[in-house]
């Protein structure tokens, strides 16, 4: 089915306007609520992984800033990478933090569960992102690897 580019503005709109930055600092990521109801669609169609990209990047330009310390470029991509799992998870996807296989959260990857047989994906979200000097290019990337699957918190969605 082809969505105008219209249809895709006002659906990025009206999901970026449920990630609201204005009382998180620079440095310290937003925690997801935990009384949240369950995670699902609000939307009639679900987003593809490119527009859940756009809706975090336009919604957050200053957390892809560069020229930044390490202990702030961290910051601001756990901030970014979970912007993205709740945009996604209200725009339909199924979505979760990844787990490296020493049981580390990974900062920069998600793991994504899509397609009639639920394959389960390592996404990487961002190239170099411990490159400090340059801005944070967000992409979706499926990488090689084990998925950890650590599901995400429930997720408040608009109109959910």
């Amino acid at each position: 089915m082809v969505r105008s580019l219209a249809a895709v503005a006002i659906t990025a709109a009206v999901l970026s306007s449920a990630c609201n930055d204005s009382k998180t600092s620079a440095v310290e990521p937003a925690a997801p609520s935990s009384t949240a109801p369950q995670p699902g669609p609000s939307t009639p169609s679900q987003l593809t992984p490119a527009e859940v990209i756009a809706v975090v990047a336009s919604r957050y330009p200053q957390r892809l800033a560069g020229d930044v310390s390490l202990e702030q470029r961290i910051a601001n991509m756990e901030f970014v990478r979970d912007r993205i799992i709740e945009v996604g998870i209200c725009g339909g996807l199924n979505l979760a933090w990844n787990r490296k296989t020493n049981g580390v959260r990974s900062i920069d990857a998600i793991d994504w569960r899509h397609g009639a047989n639920d394959v389960n994906d390592v996404v990487d979200l961002a190239l170099s992102y411990d490159d400090t000097d340059r801005p944070l290019q967000l992409h979706w990337a499926i990488v090689g690897g084990p998925a950890g699957w650590d599901p995400y918190p429930a997720t408040p969605c608009p109109g959910g």
